[in-house]
């Protein structure tokens, strides 16, 4: 007999000897479980266990005609299990990782209805094997040191870039627009958020239970947000990138305007979109480390900190050229940048909302993902991006025929 399949009430009620049936490993481990039975309760199970349990249990919901639970069920499989070894997956086997998740999320629409359960389960069963399959690669005798160490400079990269190009753009507008004295609120946004993150972690862990559907709703409705404000500011900051333009408008309005309401509003912006990240990367480095083993820790620790390097790398380059730029180019080329990450994080908006089945996901007829930019193909997500690329050129050809009469005039 082996511990595992022993109940908690059955080693309570029976003594070692009568659960151990004469096999002395058992009685020793018996011995053990009585003498620390906190074993019994603090191990973890890892994030493809869960997805395994919520899909088995979506199943036996769905088998009782409970198709709305059936639902949630799958989307915590999801959420709150398989999303979090994305990154690590995405090391070793790609392609089975876009798999799985096609799949987890054909599978939420099928568990919503009571039309063909023979499709239902066919595809189920092809998912749990698909698990099985990326538990054996992610397994810890198997999970090599590079794996570690690329999962852990691609989370840091791809969770940390966004944060940093929307705080750099905030910081060197204040700059150009002479106001240094300002900088102290974008460096209290992003710092608060650092602090905020790990307290909501912390809270996570130890005081309530965050589901995963309610961390992407937040981080959906905080891209949402940060993406119209940038848009607004680009937009913004293209109409002021005529030299002339700007510095009548530094005179005349910028001292009297960057008051403590507005200031703070920046703060907040940088407060949004560092917060929304940090909470995120945190979940999955504690994913990534019940991954590996003790001895590993080092490797995640060197991914981390060379992706700190390269996002300084890219800040630094970011300040010293762009302070060079005359101030319409330096206007024109943060317009863009901004825009780009409204693009992006509208994308990540409508997509993180779409996981926690907040709104529809509607598949295009192929299927393609460029995560770097918050493409993929459903219809919502496109048609946000669309909708952002359209309103921009819309604004670009009014700008630039309100700016024909101006320059002939002037001429």
């Amino acid at each position: 007999m082996n511990t595992t399949d022993l109940s908690i009430k059955e080693l309570i009620n029976h003594n070692p000897i009568q659960l151990a049936n004469g096999d002395s490993n058992t009685l020793k481990s018996v011995i053990y479980l009585r003498a620390q039975p906190s074993a019994l309760f603090t191990e973890k199970p890892s994030p493809l266990q869960i997805a395994r349990d919520q899909l088995l249990a979506a199943r036996a919901s769905y088998n009782k005609g409970n198709y709305e639970e059936s639902n949630r069920l799958a989307v915590s499989a999801y959420l709150d299990g398989f999303e979090l070894v994305e990154n690590s997956l995405d090391t070793r086997n790609p392609d089975l990782r876009k798999d799985i998740e096609a799949n987890m999320m054909a599978l939420r629409k099928q568990f919503r209805e009571s039309s063909n359960q023979e499709q239902l389960n066919t595809l189920l069963d092809i998912t749990l094997a698909q698990l099985e399959t990326a538990k054996r690669q992610l397994s810890a005798d198997s999970l090599s040191n590079a794996t570690l160490f690329s999962a852990s400079l691609i989370i840091l990269l791809r969770e940390g870039l966004e944060a940093l190009l929307v705080t750099l753009a905030l910081v060197l507008v204040l700059i150009r627009s002479e106001r240094r004295d300002a900088l102290k609120f974008v460096h209290a946004g992003w710092i608060t958020a650092l602090i905020a993150g790990g307290v909501t972690w912390w809270a996570a862990r130890s005081l309530v239970n965050i589901s995963g559907a309610s961390r992407e709703v937040m981080e959906g409705v905080a891209a949402l947000a940060a993406a119209l404000v940038l848009f607004y500011v680009g937009v913004w900051m293209h109409s002021k990138s005529n030299t002339i333009q700007w510095k009548a408008y530094i005179q005349k309005h910028v001292t009297q305007r960057l008051k403590t309401g507005t200031l703070w509003g920046i703060a907040t912006l940088a407060f949004v979109a560092v917060y929304r990240e940090v909470f995120e990367t945190v979940l999955f480095y504690e994913a990534l480390l019940t991954q590996s083993l003790p001895a590993q820790n080092p490797t995640i620790i060197g991914g981390f900190l060379v992706g700190l390097f390269c996002l300084s790398i890219i800040g630094w380059i970011m300040v010293r050229y762009s302070i060079k730029l005359p101030i319409g180019r330096f206007f024109s080329v943060t317009t863009y940048l901004l825009v780009g990450l409204s693009f992006v994080l509208i994308g990540k908006g409508v997509i993180a909302l779409q996981e926690a089945a907040f709104i529809d996901a509607s598949p295009l007829p192929i299927s393609f993902e460029v995560d770097w930019i918050g493409l993929k193909s459903t219809w919502q997500s496109l048609m946000a991006q669309i909708t952002i690329l359209v309103l921009f050129l819309v604004f670009m050809l009014v700008s630039n025929q309100r700016r024909k009469p101006e320059t002939s005039s002037d001429s």
